[in-house]
């Protein structure tokens, strides 16, 4: 399963990559946007798939699931690109769109890492009277609710993020083919926050789930 995961993360980049060819209107880059998202990244998987060594069932799954990917993100960029009328504009206007939603998801975590922190303390504070018999079994349970729902609400975030670091990826993919440096660079950096945050919050996850273990109830 692990080889299936890296053929399918080393073939998403080759894919988005493989996505620049130049149609003649907005309409047409859009509609070969989708079809080269399933399609060519369903092919390029399964060749990928087939030099790592996996066996015909895991080509499969490989070639599925990239493809499936490929599609996903053709489809956001077709969608997105109707608010523009040329390339540049979709380029420029995409890239403060990104700034924005970066800026949300920076000032998230921050919250979060706030709030779990919060957590750890009262957790630590139950856990010390639970062993000596000294907080009831209902505390226990409205506090590990508590946790429990900010579980919830973390893994719907990070899903929205790893979305959208998805399509920002196949942004940047784009960007790069038309060799505009100063273009690229200031995106790049814009990437880099949304990799970087995600890892944060997915961290801030892990030591929700070990609040939750360390209540015994």
């Amino acid at each position: 399963m692990l080889k299936i995961q890296q053929v399918l993360l080393i073939m998403m980049a080759v894919f988005l990559l493989s996505c620049t060819e130049m149609p003649t209107s907005m309409g047409d880059l859009a509609q070969n946007e989708a079809l080269q998202g399933g399609a060519v990244g369903g092919l390029l998987c399964g060749g990928a798939a087939k030099l790592a060594g996996l066996n015909r069932e895991q080509i499969v799954v490989a070639t599925a699931g990239c493809a499936g990917i490929g599609a996903i993100v053709g489809q956001q960029m077709r969608d997105r690109r109707k608010k523009y009328a040329s390339e540049e504009e979709f380029f420029d206007g995409e890239i403060k769109e990104a700034q924005q939603f970066n800026s949300d998801q920076i000032t998230y975590k921050n919250k979060l890492i706030a709030e779990v922190k919060k957590l750890k303390i009262e957790n630590k504070r139950l856990v010390a009277l639970q062993k000596k018999a000294k907080v009831s079994a209902e505390v226990l349970a409205k506090h590990r609710t508590v946790i429990i729902d900010k579980q919830k609400a973390v893994k719907i975030e990070t899903r929205k993020m790893q979305e959208e670091l998805k399509f920002q990826e196949a942004l940047y993919a784009k960007i790069k083919a038309t060799d505009n440096s100063s273009r690229l660079a200031k995106f790049q950096k814009e990437v880099k926050k949304l990799k970087e945050a995600i890892v944060v919050v997915e961290n801030q996850q892990s030591q929700l789930a070990e609040l939750d273990d360390n209540l015994s109830i």
